[in-house]
């Protein structure tokens, strides 16, 4: 059994120190050096001088994935931009054309103006509430918290970005002439009713008098 177990082990041990060998010699070589004969010694020597190097150099911490929010955040924000993009592209192109675009302009200065009041909001972290700490009791009297007063939010670089997008957006909205007499041809009245004199003399002989 124990021989067994012992062939199994080094098995793991040349196997690892393989793929260590492939990772170095492909690593030196990025940094100019050419290496090809490895003994099992030279390998983890290597390994430990490369992985100093990146230490040194602050290349060995691992990044911090991103939480939900923030891929909420990022996500928002970058569908935010391309339909600001998507309606200011669409609107120049119309009025360029002479005809009504696929987006109404009144309906898309809202949207934008709808986007950035969103995007505005989820930069902005949340209020912390104050913090009560107690004072020291007195002799025979009564403590009583005093608040501490909250921290102001700060905005993350990223909001004033996607800001300036939202709003160049709506600034070229703005700019843009919209066809009054094409908007009114597009738009639907609901049909007024049909005026009858006999429905006025029944009104009035419906009326209640006081005689």
């Amino acid at each position: 059994m124990k021989p067994m177990l012992e062939r199994k082990r080094r098995a793991r041990i040349n196997r690892c120190l393989d793929e260590l060998k492939d990772l170095m010699v492909t690593a030196l070589q990025a940094e100019g050096e050419n290496v090809s004969k490895l003994e099992k010694a030279d390998i983890l020597e290597l390994t430990v001088r490369h992985l100093h190097s990146l230490k040194r150099r602050g290349q060995l911490v691992l990044k911090p994935e991103m939480s939900y929010a923030e891929r909420f955040r990022a996500g928002f924000a970058q569908c935010a931009t391309e339909v600001s993009q998507f309606i200011t592209s669409a609107t120049v192109a119309a009025n360029a054309m002479q005809r009504q675009g696929p987006v109404d302009p009144q309906a898309g200065a809202r949207l934008l103006q709808h986007l950035s009041n969103c995007i505005r909001r989820l930069e902005a972290p949340a209020v912390q509430p104050p913090v009560v700490q107690p004072q020291p009791i007195a002799p025979g009297g009564v403590a009583r918290p005093t608040p501490v007063q909250a921290v102001p939010p700060v905005l993350p670089t990223q909001a004033p970005q996607i800001q300036r997008t939202l709003e160049r957006g709506l600034k070229r909205l703005a700019e843009e002439p919209i066809d009054v007499e094409m908007l009114d041809t597009k738009r639907v009245y609901p049909p007024s009713p049909p005026h009858s004199p006999a429905s006025e003399t029944d009104s009035a002989q419906s009326m209640w008098r006081p005689w």
